[in-house]
């Protein structure tokens, strides 16, 4: 059994946020939604986050166990919650890994493209190394892997805090804070993807099991993540306002790739690649982590289950095609900057959901002791739930289709137990420690 240390568990939440992902990804769109707002949309996503984090803090304190958010419901709240969570979860984790593959492949791409080289079949090469060199990786078991995600977490806060001072010390002279004009719909509309943004902060609690003191060190690695994380990318969300300017921000959202061009323009060529190996080590950095996290729950699964284990090479083989097949077939009829966009929607949606039935456990676990927080959460949630599904039209509606339609079949597949495999049903179990 490895046992993780408190930094180990803090660099597994922290790496599976990816600041320098969310930097050159999410900040784009948050951008199209937002404007100048950006890093008030950040900020507010940020603090917000506390309020969702201090449920899951609370949980993993009471419970140690890899289920995570699935155990925690089913335990509170019953089994039809606890297998609806998973349910969310499967679709959560499954869609993860295609799409960061499909935004650094086209981050990879439209660096290739400043120097003359247009192939679209690169985008298809990238994505397929990408996703294999995640999948071996973590295919080299978790001592393997948490130490990557130690040294290349401590490496991508260094950057970040780098790269923003650069940023501010060449910032574009057309930029004064009286240009920043707030709107209210503009602001509520960018923060579905500001969550986002934060959507992967409570992954140590899937490792919960095998980390030292976990009572103690998955809590407390959880807050510092949240708090290290929301920092460096408040801060590198006003530096990149501060050093694109309004011209270069409108530039930015009309084409999210249009970051390498402005970093290569303003600071030159070696900038330029220690900027892409940062990006893309940050897109790999949470990929690792995402995929420890949801292997790392399938044992708790077989036996909360009660269902026969796979082998686990047949296991991370049939998840690899899996996600080469979503990165391939999304990438080629949608293309990967709108394939990444809709599906990171969908993620988002998901965590909202997974998180508002996250402080209904709570609630219901400690009634008026520990009834405010969640609860105010919820609200936040659902409002941010709300103005975004109507915020999507036209081709992003889409997000919302899929949405109903996959909870729909998820509540069909719970009736369907209870109706027809009661047994089956009746055996399942949520333990933990």
């Amino acid at each position: 059994m490895v046992y993780l240390n408190l930094k180990e568990a803090v660099m597994q939440s922290f790496t599976s946020i990816g600041p320098m992902l969310d930097f050159i990804a999410l900040f784009s769109v948050i951008a199209l939604y937002s404007g100048s707002l950006l890093p008030f949309v950040v900020i507010f996503s940020f603090l917000l986050s506390y309020f969702t984090l201090y449920t899951i803090y609370a949980l993993s304190k009471k419970y140690i166990t890899n289920g995570g958010y699935y155990s925690y419901a089913g335990n509170i709240l019953g089994r039809d919650f606890g297998i609806f969570i998973f349910l969310l979860y499967i679709m959560y984790s499954i869609l993860t890994v295609p799409n960061i593959s499909m935004f650094i492949s086209g981050f990879i791409y439209s660096i290739f493209n400043l120097f003359g080289i247009y192939n679209i079949y690169l985008e298809y090469i990238f994505i397929f190394i990408f996703v294999g060199m995640v999948y071996l990786v973590v295919s080299a078991g978790l001592k393997v892997s948490i130490k990557y995600t130690l040294i290349a977490g401590f490496l991508e806060i260094m950057f970040i805090l780098i790269m923003s001072t650069v940023f501010i010390v060449y910032r574009s002279p057309n930029f004064s804070f009286s240009g920043i004009k707030f709107s209210l719909n503009e602001f509520f509309f960018g923060v579905i993807f500001g969550i986002l943004a934060f959507s992967g902060g409570g992954s140590s609690i899937f490792l919960s099991e095998t980390t030292e003191k976990s009572h103690k060190n998955t809590p407390k690695s959880l807050f510092i993540s949240f708090t290290i994380s929301g920092i460096i990318m408040s801060i590198s969300a006003f530096a990149l306002l501060v050093f694109a300017g309004y011209s270069g921000l409108s530039d930015y959202i009309t084409n999210s790739f249009y970051i390498t061009e402005l970093v290569f323009h303003r600071l030159g060529f070696p900038f330029l690649i220690v900027f892409a190996f940062f990006g893309i080590m940050s897109g790999f950095n949470l990929s690792v982590s995402y995929l420890n996290a949801f292997i790392n729950l399938i044992p708790r699964f077989y036996n909360d289950f009660n269902i026969k284990k796979m082998e686990k090479k047949k296991l991370m083989l049939i998840l690899f095609l899996i996600s080469i097949l979503i990165s391939m077939v999304s990438t080629y009829f949608i293309g990967v900057f709108a394939s990444f966009v809709i599906i990171a929607g969908i993620i988002s949606f998901i965590y909202i959901i997974i998180h508002i039935i996250s402080n209904i456990s709570l609630i219901k676990l400690y009634a008026k002791n520990k009834f405010f927080i969640p609860v105010i959460s919820s609200i936040f949630l659902i409002f941010a739930f709300i103005l975004s599904f109507i915020s999507n039209i036209a081709y992003y509606v889409s997000i919302n289709y899929f949405i109903l339609i996959y909870i729909l079949i998820a509540i069909a597949y719970i009736i369907y137990l209870k109706r027809n495999r009661l047994k089956f049903y009746s055996n399942i179990k949520f333990e933990y420690k």
